[in-house]
């Protein structure tokens, strides 16, 4: 019984950052964050020798040596997620530790040296280094003049996303980020992966997220970057931010397609087939909006 509340209480926050990882928006800037938020929390545990409240009353009713293995193995468990996680992340920790810089929505916060970093590992392009540094410096400024006007800069980005996305697609994007997997996960858009409380219950972390961290980093950059002249900061953007974190959304794009793609319609054209997933997988718009859209564009019905 020890056993099975320990499991219930640590497995979640593996879940949690899998979750996470495996969100369709989530990019390469976002990894560092997320995984050394995971290894912070089992470090804890492993610190504080805590394996969950429940387990602890269950101990107290159990011989001490029974107690003593059930802790070392519980020990164990963790130390062994823990060895797992790092066989895999620390070839490759200095450089998503390096672009994680542009998963910071304080871009004051940000500084040069930081990103002359990141433009080391931009292979195939060209990036000057004192155009890249004006650049920079030029978004900076627009960014501190920015922050707090027009109801300042979340309302701002909000706003300029809506009006390139439409509405119902951003409200779409919005519903996705709460708690659940791929294009259902939900764990609300901007979960801060840095400074979540162990103290905490998580419903109640993820409710705080939600209400302090209300934008993404990918469209916060997309708002400080639309209609200036920066490419050497805007080839960074582009190649930091189109690292995928996993290959949740390719897996996702096939399973739509076997589902489109069945027995009963097994004479479909791929031209077809390829249309309509790109429909699928590219809006939110209901069939109603859709068709009202489609009327507005005769083009397109051509």
């Amino acid at each position: 019984e020890c056993t099975l509340f320990f499991l219930a209480n640590i497995l979640p926050e593996v879940q949690n950052a899998n979750l996470l990882l495996q969100r369709n928006y989530t990019t390469g800037v976002s990894i560092h964050g997320i995984i050394t938020n995971l290894l912070r929390k089992l470090q804890n545990r492993l610190k504080d020798d805590f394996f969950g409240y429940k387990v602890d009353e269950l101990f107290e009713n159990c011989p001490i040596k029974q107690v003593g293995d059930l802790k070392q193995s519980f020990r164990l468990f963790i130390r062994s997620v823990i060895d797992y996680i790092e066989k895999y992340y620390n070839n490759y920790k200095s450089f998503y530790r390096s672009i994680s810089i542009f998963d910071e929505l304080d871009i004051e916060k940000v500084e040069w040296k930081f990103i002359q970093q990141c433009s080391t590992f931009v292979a195939n392009q060209t990036i000057d280094l004192d155009d890249l540094y004006n650049d920079f410096t030029h978004i900076k400024s627009k960014y501190i003049d920015l922050k707090e006007r027009f109801g300042g800069i979340t309302t701002q980005v909000q706003s300029f996303i809506v009006s390139n996305l439409g509405q119902s697609k951003y409200n779409g994007a919005a519903v996705k980020n709460r708690t659940n997997l791929c294009n259902d996960c939900d764990l609300k858009d901007n979960l801060d992966d840095s400074d979540t409380n162990d103290d905490k219950p998580d419903a109640e972390i993820y409710k705080d997220k939600k209400t302090n961290k209300s934008i993404r980093p990918d469209h916060l950059w997309a708002y400080l970057l639309d209609g200036e002249h920066v490419p050497n900061l805007r080839k960074l953007i582009e190649f930091v931010f189109a690292i995928p974190a996993s290959n949740s959304f390719c897996e996702s794009v096939f399973s739509h397609m076997n589902f489109l793609w069945n027995n009963n319609r097994n004479k479909m054209k791929h031209d077809l087939v390829g249309a309509e997933l790109k429909i699928k997988m590219n809006t939110h718009l209901t069939c109603t909006e859709f068709y009202d859209y489609l009327l507005t564009k005769p083009d397109i019905l051509k």
